[in-house]
Formats: C-alpha cells, structure tokens, sequence
C-alpha cells in the first residue's frame, strides 16, 4: 500500500469569478477556507491537503482531463447541496460502488465526488 497521498491541488478560476467560486467551494461544497497571504488567490482545506484556486483572466475551452478527485462520506449531503444550488451533476447509478458524480464549479473545473 502507497504512504503517499494528496499534498494539494491547483486549480484556476475566472478572476471576475471569485465570488461565486468561493460560494462553490464553501457553502455548497462544504470546505473551510484557509487564510491565504495573496488576496487573489483561495486556499480551503482538503482533509490534510490543500485545494488552492488562482484566479486567470481567461479559462482554456479545450478539452481537458484533468479533474479533482474527492473521496467523501457526505455524497449525499453535497448531492442534494448542489442541485439545491442549480448544479446538475452527472452520477453514477445509486448502486455502483463507488458512487461517483462529476460536476463543474464556476470556472469549469470538473470535480468527481466518490462516496
């Protein structure tokens, strides 16, 4: 079994964005946001890593495969969370294991949650 694991992620968002970034990243997602001394930038706690998001004036519109993997016990919880929200996450069928659901935040980051 690998000792190794996530130190932290870097993402980017759309500058004019912050706002509802933040809102993704906190409110609906549920991660505490840790101070960060560049007041451009976000950071949020990711279990025992770090998810930092710096802000860009223009996302790419390529296709990437890149995307944060989140491992959680609340998929539930967020499930609902986002489509509360107005997101509507893409899901794999409720018995597969693991559950998995992908969905965007407001920059076109693509996450996938397993739960």
């Amino acid at each position: 079994m690998s000792s190794l694991s996530i130190e932290s992620v870097q993402l980017p968002f759309l500058a004019q964005r912050l706002d509802a970034v933040r809102e993704f990243y906190h409110l609906i997602i549920g991660l505490d946001e840790v101070d960060c001394a560049d007041s451009q930038r976000l950071r949020f706690a990711l279990g025992e890593a770090t998810l930092s998001l710096s802000p860009v004036d223009e996302v790419s519109r390529a296709v990437r495969p890149d995307y944060l993997a989140i491992r959680t016990r609340a998929y539930d919880d967020i499930l609902a969370r986002l489509r509360q929200a107005g997101h509507h996450p893409v899901c794999s069928l409720p018995q597969a294991s693991p559950r998995v659901m992908y969905v965007k935040d407001p920059s076109g980051n693509q996450l996938a949650f397993m739960g």
